[in-house]
């Protein structure tokens, strides 16, 4: 015989079923809406209607809290009406989602000969794009955290790196070594700087010289939290993946978190 607890649980998982159910032809046409006042909000911006754009991509980021590209052209039309304030955060706004969409990108070297239009040519738009939104937050920002400053200089390389434009790293995969990755010892982060909690999602470039290079916060919590996520990061030890008798470079993904009771 099931019990009151036990029914209780089943009747609320289908009154919530049944909410999102209902709800989610309404947050799909929303989105859809969304995506319409972007797109007009782009175009009016880049016919140089600034009034009528931010109007628009107001409409786009209240719809969609979510859109990088929306906050990021927001930004760049409250720029240009001189509204640097609100510039600043519509840029900090989609830096931060930029950045988090990055997550969703397999940590994996480029493509030696990616066809054309196929995943390989993707993460370096998508790097791209993050790199544009940090970029412009730190212009209009004067005295940026310095975890936004490296944030900046981590994703020129991942940028420049699946552009095909460098070749100081030989980065692969786990399945083209011949000796694996081995961690020695990882530090945990130096939390007393910051009260802020969270889990925070880095990348990072594990080097053939064994050091730890080009740390990305993906998943951002705040300043301090995430620059001690980045040191520490930094303090691992590791022996490098070996691949035909030689050291060679990965890159892998981390994560840091702290949360109180």
């Amino acid at each position: 015989m099931r019990t009151k607890s036990t029914l209780s649980c089943i009747a609320f998982s289908l009154l919530a079923l049944a909410v999102v159910t209902f709800f989610s032809p309404y947050v799909r046409s929303q989105q859809v809406i969304a995506s319409e006042d972007r797109e007009r909000g782009i175009q009016l911006y880049q016919k140089g209607d600034t009034k009528g754009a931010t109007e628009a991509l107001r409409a786009a980021t209240s719809k969609n809290r979510d859109d990088g590209g929306a906050w990021h052209y927001l930004g760049l039309a409250l720029l240009v009406t001189g509204n640097k304030d609100e510039a600043q955060k519509a840029f900090e706004r989609a830096a931060t989602i930029r950045l988090n969409d990055l997550i969703t990108i397999s940590p994996l070297p480029l493509l030696k000969n990616p066809a054309p239009g196929s995943e390989g040519v993707k993460p370096r738009d998508r790097y791209q794009v993050a790199f544009e939104s940090v970029e412009q937050y730190l212009a209009v920002t004067q005295n940026p955290t310095e975890d936004w400053l490296v944030t900046l200089e981590a994703l020129r390389f991942y940028r420049d790196y699946y552009a095909g434009a460098r070749s100081d790293e030989t980065i692969v995969t786990t399945k083209e070594t011949n000796t694996r990755l081995r961690i020695l010892s990882k530090p945990p982060p130096a939390f007393s700087r910051t009260t802020a909690s969270g889990n925070s999602v880095l990348r990072a470039v594990f080097s053939a010289d064994g050091s730890v290079k080009h740390v990305l916060v993906l998943k951002r919590v705040a300043p301090d939290f995430d620059l001690a996520c980045i040191e520490a990061a930094c303090k691992i030890k590791f022996t490098p993946a070996i691949k035909d008798g030689h050291p060679v470079s990965m890159i892998l993904q981390l994560e840091y978190n702290r949360y109180f009771l």
